[in-house]
This record gives C-alpha cells, structure tokens and sequence, in this order.
C-alpha cells in the first residue's frame, strides 16, 4: 500500500488481501491517518471519479483494465487493486449548468460553459459535460436519464456549442465523422488589434502536426483597439485557434497561456459558435448555432 500525507491531496494505491469485501470497506480500512471521511463523502468520492478499480487475474487472463468505481457497495475480490486519487480542490469544484440547445434523440447538443470539462482526469469527472448531464440533467422527451458519449472537445476556458451522443452506436458514428473531417466547427473570438476585413489562412503545424484555420473579421472597436473575429478550423489540433491567432500578433483577449492576460483580465474570449454534421442516421445534415444572448460579449 502506498499513500501520500498532504490531506489537501493525495493517492492511495493497494491490493485487496481479503475478498468479498465492499470497496466502502476496504477505503476506510486504508485510509491515512488523517484522512478523516464519513461513509457518506467515500460515496461521494466514488461517484465523482476518483475511486479507480481493476479486477485481479483470472484463469489465464491478465489483470483486468483500471476504471472508475462509481458503487461504493461494490464488492470486491481478492487481489483486486484499488486506487484513490484525493484532491480536495478538483473534488469541491462546482461548475456553471450547461445549456440543452437541441434534444435529438440519439444525440444533443449543449452550450459548454467556460470551466466546464471535456474530458475528466484521475482526480475525478464530476465537472466534465458528459458526467454533469447523466447526473444532473432530466430531459424532458422520454429517456429522462441516458448515458452519455463525448465525441469532441472544447478546452476548459472556451465556451461554446457541444455535441453529445446517448449511444455507442452513435457515438462511434460521430467521432467516425469527426476524425474523417466531415463536421464542420465555427468559433468567435475577441482579439487585440485591427485584424482587417480580408479573410486570413493560417496553416503553420501545431504541435508538430498540420493545421489549418481561416478567418475574417466581424467587428472592429476602435476604442479599445479590439476585433471580434470568425474563425474556420479545418483541423482539431490542441490551442490551434489560439496559437494560430497568436503567432499572427492577435492574440485572443483573456489568454493566459498564448497571449498577455493577467489573472484579473476577463476570461479567454474564444467561442465555438455552430456546428454542422449529418445526423448519425447518415442522411440528415444537421446546422446549429449558439443562442445570441450566450456569445461573445465582451464589454469594451
């Protein structure tokens, strides 16, 4: 067994030496000496990600693969490795609600709020999209309740249209159209300087990998010296708008990593503003833009 002491985070890793026993056991069983947690926040725990289990080996078999115990009544076998990754931070975070745009059945589409996660992490999931609509959110077309895939992302600090698939099928449809380019993304984002009317192609790698983005500009503030910019990405590398629009000399207001901003500036000032693909039926195209009142408003 192995576990940090920092109570404000730390990882417990062990193997169960006794089988038949709840994972709600054998937590507080292994727990740090100061780690004090009721039956109730271990549950918790359990159900925001951060309790991580792989059943032992079998009759041949390997060690099963490591996932996310959300069932703290679980019971366990012997040999079965737990791990638990505490970090108070991550697991008392809140999120803003995200928005339904579009209820399709086997898919829907959300506004992601700024903070809010595409992918979750170790420490947990509860803040991710996917995570907060299969916990909080009842639809009012029948399934209430349904599981949920993500098949594309936003980083944390941009907002905007997000698509979600309620099945496997779906889902593998979806990031099938995703991966072969054949769904189309808009974004808006607020940039320091006169970018100009002229439509601009940016198509310097990313990450060691192609990239393309086109864009033009929609506004320009004179005043502050601002420009609220549309920007086509025919690639999905990480940051692409941000370092493209960067290394143009128009870096996106709010950016803390590719641009100026400092920790009281206004947020990252990047949107993804529509979304267009055909539906996972394949014969549909489908077009939806993000409501007026939840794009960029930056007061300048």
């Amino acid at each position: 067994m192995t576990h940090s002491q920092n109570i404000e985070s730390f990882e417990l890793h062990f193997t169960l030496q006794q089988g038949e026993r709840t994972l709600l056991e054998t937590l507080s069983e292994h727990l740090p000496s100061k780690a004090h947690f009721s039956n109730q926040q271990l549950k918790r725990f359990c159900q925001q990600g951060a309790v991580w289990v792989a059943e032992p080996a079998n009759q041949g078999h390997s060690q099963g693969k490591k996932v996310r115990a959300r069932r703290a009544k679980k019971v366990l076998k012997k040999g079965t490795e737990v791990s638990f990754y505490f970090n108070e931070k991550v697991l008392t975070a809140e999120i803003s609600p995200p928005v339904l745009i579009e209820d399709g059945g086997d898919f829907s589409v959300w506004y992601k709020p700024k903070g809010v996660l595409s992918q979750g992490s170790k420490w947990g999931d509860h803040t991710t999209l996917n995570r907060w609509i299969e916990t909080q959110y009842l639809f009012e077309k029948p399934p209430e309740k349904r599981p949920c895939w993500i098949v594309h992302r936003l980083d944390k600090a941009t907002d905007g249209v997000m698509l979600i698939a309620h099945s496997k099928k779906s889902a593998q449809r979806l990031a099938h159209r995703f991966e072969n380019r054949q769904i189309g993304k808009i974004y808006q984002a607020w940039v320091k300087g006169m970018f100009g009317e002229q439509e601009r192609t940016f198509d310097q790698d990313v990450n060691g990998k192609s990239a393309l983005s086109k864009a033009h500009q929609l506004f320009y503030h004179s005043k502050s010296d601002c420009s609220l910019v549309q920007i086509n990405i025919a690639t999905g590398r990480k940051h692409q708008i941000r370092t493209h629009l960067s290394e143009a000399g128009f870096p996106i207001i709010g950016d803390r990593l590719y641009g100026e901003a400092q920790t009281d500036d206004p947020d990252l000032q990047l949107s993804a503003v529509e979304i267009t693909f055909l539906s996972p039926q394949g014969n549909i195209e489908q077009r939806f833009e993000l409501p007026e009142n939840l794009r960029p408003s930056l007061s300048v």
